[in-house]
């Protein structure tokens, strides 16, 4: 099992980020308020925006949570019972190693 990073955002509330077994990231927290986008469906998911945040799209590095995801591109989300998988861009990852 990867290690858990955690990010509190600016109103307290503690979100987690875990990487899975296929190399996605689990976003865990609450979403009860909570803005998206979509692109064509609301299927499409291309942003998620809980309140207080954390903010992310396609293209965010994850870097920004912990180094250990440096260069981890979202390309995709794909919502769950625990929150978000972010899927992330396995070709960014190769480059960089």
């Amino acid at each position: 099992m990867s290690k858990e990073i955690a990010y509190k955002n600016r109103y307290g509330s503690e979100y987690t980020f875990t990487v899975n077994e296929k190399g996605n990231i689990q976003w865990c927290g609450d979403f009860e308020y909570c803005r998206y986008g979509f692109e064509d469906n609301p299927e499409n998911i291309v942003m998620v925006d809980p309140s207080g945040g954390p903010y992310i799209d396609i293209d965010y590095d994850m870097g920004m949570f912990d180094k250990s995801f440096k260069g981890r591109k979202v390309i995709g989300f794909i919502a769950n019972d625990s929150g978000y998988e972010l899927v992330i861009n396995k070709e960014d990852e190769k480059t960089k190693s």
